[in-house]
């Protein structure tokens, strides 16, 4: 039995050691270097018949270790695969039915960097009622056994498209109720409309969270999440989350740019002033660039990626998670589900009754990938775009990343309008920063 070197495996030196870190088994220690070098030639003297009795015993332990933690392998080819495999399998896992729902395009926000065409117009009752129909008979036929639901827009909170919300809500539960299928929901709202009486109401509609954008302490947050006539949002918002937290989660995200990349613990301060970093995690905070999808970039305002994974590493090494209250991913994991645009079973549905796989396109017809019919999903040719997505394909920038692990071709929109291109938007921090990361981790371990 041959052993080769993980392709995988990422040695960061430091000093006369090294930080190995492998991203298919998110192992990751500290070696002394002169060790690993040993190791290297003992396996190759291995590979090759030549088996020296007497060697070191700390050096066949070391080598005994590592292939245990996934550093060396058998067959690399078959390593390889099984991570294309892992992708092919979570993308064609059945038994779960997830669809987005934005009954409307409109808003009453005007957000300078929202990438959506709104529209005035909302989803009718007879969109409700296909949708109903298409999703009872998904759920007739056994193969689902839960199904979640996001609510989007626009903003599903605006009277009109609040109204279908609580309606196919309705709809929805019986169906799930009837067919012995698990229901969830959540919902993607600027907060503004979120008073009381509709927390309580989306709770008993089995809406569980409510993911809403605060950019920033309130003097920032109020230069981009403006109302229609100018306003600002921040308070108005702030006491709406205030009155619902005993009704629902928050998921706060926070989009950066060059603006306001230097208040996140600002903004992360007002939340600990409000109680809401200790309410036994009720309260999310997280951080997402702005991206290159409107003009509002063509000032320079937004961040590359190099830029904004090292504004994570930065958060990190002055503490952002120290309390307990996680805001940046400390250590890679492993990306185990697949984006909703090219899983099997999920569509995003506009307020015509179009489908798209990505939130992206949404409100845009020429990527519409078909519409809801009288006999469920009537799909087009540009279904092909998202079927055929596979970031290990030869030829890809992923295909030979030793990053592929654990970010799986990042967000399939961002990979296929960048790739080939000098940066690919999809890529993943730890591509970016891994080297200064791992040195990060280990002085915490070392602390």
């Amino acid at each position: 039995m041959k052993l080769y070197p993980s392709f995988y495996t990422v040695a960061v030196p430091e000093g006369n050691e090294l930080l190995l870190f492998n991203t298919r088994t998110l192992y990751f220690g500290r070696l002394d270097a002169a060790l690993y070098r040993n190791v290297l030639v003992l396996v190759d003297d291995l590979n090759c018949g030549r088996v020296e009795k007497n060697s070191d015993e700390d050096v066949r332990s070391t080598a005994f270790l590592l292939r245990q933690k996934g550093f060396f392998v058998e067959d690399p080819v078959r390593e390889r695969e099984g991570v294309a495999s892992r992708f092919e399998r979570r993308r064609k896992s059945g038994g779960h039915l997830g669809l987005t729902i934005a009954p409307t395009l409109d808003c009453n926000f005007s957000c300078p960097y929202c990438y959506e065409r709104p529209e005035r117009f909302t989803m009718s009752p007879e969109t409700v009622s296909r949708i109903a129909e298409y999703v009872e008979g998904e759920l007739a036929s056994g193969r689902y056994s839960s199904m979640h639901v996001t609510w989007y827009g626009g903003e599903p909170l605006l009277s009109g498209s609040f109204e279908v919300v609580v309606s196919l809500s309705e709809k929805l539960l019986a169906g799930c109720d009837f067919h012995g299928t698990a229901y969830s929901a959540n919902i993607i709202t600027n907060g503004y409309l979120l008073d009381r009486a509709k927390a309580s109401r989306l709770a008993g509609l089995k809406v569980a969270l409510a993911q809403i954008t605060l950019d920033g302490p309130p003097e920032l947050h109020d230069r981009t999440r403006i109302m229609k006539n100018g306003a600002g949002s921040f308070e108005r918002i702030m006491r709406n989350i205030r009155s619902s937290r005993d009704f629902l989660r928050f998921s706060i995200r926070m989009n950066v740019n060059a603006g306001n990349a230097d208040t996140v613990m600002d903004l992360k301060r007002v939340l600990r002033d409000e109680g809401m970093l200790d309410d036994q995690g009720r309260t999310a905070l997280y951080v997402s660039p702005v991206r290159s999808y409107t003009s509002s970039c063509q000032g320079g305002d937004c961040l590359s990626n190099s830029a904004f994974y090292r504004l994570q590493l930065d958060l990190l090494r002055q503490g952002i998670n120290d309390d307990g209250f996680q805001v940046v991913e400390e250590y890679p994991s492993l990306k185990e589900s697949v984006c909703t645009a090219v899983g099997a079973d999920s569509y995003v549905i506009g307020p015509s009754g179009e489908l798209y796989k990505c939130w992206l396109d949404l409100g845009r017809a020429e990527h519409s990938v078909g519409m809801i019919g009288q006999n469920g999903p009537d799909l087009n040719e540009r279904i092909a775009r998202w079927t055929g997505f596979r970031p290990f394909d030869a030829g890809s920038d992923c295909a030979e990343c030793d990053m592929l692990p654990v970010c799986m071709g990042g967000c399939p929109e961002l990979n296929l309008r960048s790739r080939g291109g000098e940066d690919n938007m999809a890529c993943c921090n730890w591509k970016y920063v891994l080297r200064e990361h791992l040195l990060h981790i280990a002085d915490r371990m070392r602390a």
